[in-house]
């Protein structure tokens, strides 16, 4: 008896999956059929909408990747073969409104970044020197800038580095760069307007001690360095406002107006 009302029960229950549920499921797949038409004109309006601009000039798509490439290009230029670091400087791809900033150092104007650069003389220092850039790209909100990645490496057996003021002689040390973020932005006339370099992606890798730029190579090559700290920021005080000799760490004049952030040196990034 216990074993047939069981039976009973279980047909009764397949029974009402069968009649009960299905026609709720035919009742949705009917809506979704009916809202179809409803949705496929709204994602071609978005297509349309993003192809417009392409509709009235079709060259556009491929006119902005030349301009792309051809922005990257002329970063790789610079900093391989223009930049100061890596080899003598040119002046004339930097703008009158250049701006470098580093974790340290700056901001320096072009004047000052032209006069640091050709102080510490680290391509002279270095002469095997390579950034090892990987990773060019376009900044998807600034046209006009690239961000890259470098891995510095050499051999520290060239020139003093900062002959006329330091004088750290050449030891043959080692520089096994961390991974680091730079980037260029450029103005309307291709010029150099904004350097950012040296913030260290993993401060794990290589042998710098988590440090960018110069600093980095400065722990590579056992430079002492002061940590971030009061000690630290007298020192660049001093020797870029009292001592006036050699590198500087910023500009204590002439920063171009269109950069706002008050700190120097390594105030307010650690």
């Amino acid at each position: 008896m216990f074993a047939t009302t069981c039976v009973l029960v279980i047909i009764a229950i397949s029974s009402f999956a069968c009649h009960g549920f299905v026609p709720h499921q035919e009742a949705i797949r009917i809506r979704h059929l009916k809202e179809m038409p409803t949705l496929m004109a709204v994602k071609q309006n978005t297509l349309l909408d993003f192809l417009s601009p392409l509709k009235n000039d079709p060259s556009s798509f491929g006119k902005k990747s030349r301009e792309s490439d051809l922005l990257i290009e002329k970063a790789k230029d610079i900093l391989y073969n223009k930049s100061g670091f890596y080899s003598a400087y040119d002046p004339e791809v930097f703008s009158d409104e250049f701006v470098f900033r580093g974790p340290y150092i700056g901001p320096l104007n072009k004047r000052d970044y032209l006069q640091t650069m050709e102080s510490f003389g680290i391509y002279k220092a270095i002469p095997d020197i390579n950034p090892n850039a990987w990773g060019f790209s376009i900044d998807p909100e600034n046209p006009n800038r690239v961000w890259f990645m470098v891995r510095n490496t050499g051999t520290f057996d060239g020139e003093p580095i900062a002959p006329k003021s330091i004088n750290y002689k050449p030891n043959g040390a080692q520089l096994k760069g961390c991974p680091e973020t730079f980037s260029m932005l450029f103005d309307k006339d291709l010029k150099l307007k904004y350097l950012s370099v040296g913030y260290v992606a993993d401060r794990f890798e290589g042998n710098t001690n988590g440090k960018g730029a110069a600093v980095g190579i400065f722990n590579a090559v056992g430079l002492p360095f002061p940590k971030v700290g009061p000690l630290q920021r007298f020192a660049q005080w001093f020797g870029t406002e009292v001592f006036c000799v050699g590198p500087m760490s910023y500009s204590v004049k002439d920063v171009p107006e269109w950069w706002t952030d008050k700190n120097v040196g390594s105030g307010g990034y650690l």
